[in-house]
Formats: structure tokens, C-alpha cells, sequence
């Protein structure tokens, strides 16, 4: 269940990957803390994770209740 507060932390997993995410509601602002992909992103993407990654667009469809997320998402 997701809660009131303005800013969510949030476990993301994939098969291959794992994040820590802070997403900001109101904003829709987003602040990875931990990536086991985060130094692939950074060489290879851009200096942040970009917003069409799949850890991203599993914390969007799940914080704004858009669809299913294709991640396994909990609330920390």
C-alpha cells in the first residue's frame, strides 16, 4: 500500500537488476540511491538513469497507479 507522504522509497527487482528509488508525488521527481546497473547507465546512457529504464517505469506505473509494473516493487 502506498502511503500519504510526499516523497516514497521504494525496492525495485528485476531478474538482473536492483534499485533503491526515492520518487517525489507531487513532482513525479525520481532519485535512484542504489543500481547494481548504475555504473553501466553512467558510461554508457547519461549521467542519471534515464526515464525510459525499466527500474524507472516500474516505480511510475506503480507509485501513480498507471498499470501492473513488470518489476517486483515494495514499499520500504
Amino acid at each position: 500500500m502506498i502511503s500519504d507522504l510526499k516523497t516514497v522509497k521504494l525496492s525495485v527487482s528485476l531478474k538482473n537488476t536492483r534499485a533503491l528509488v526515492l520518487f517525489e508525488k507531487e513532482t513525479k521527481n525520481y532519485r535512484v540511491i542504489d543500481c547494481n546497473r548504475k555504473s553501466f547507465c553512467r558510461i554508457y546512457v547519461s549521467r542519471n538513469c534515464p526515464p525510459y529504464c525499466e527500474i524507472i517505469v516500474a516505480v511510475k506505473d506503480f507509485v501513480l497507479k498507471r498499470r501492473k509494473p513488470k518489476a517486483e516493487v515494495v514499499e520500504l
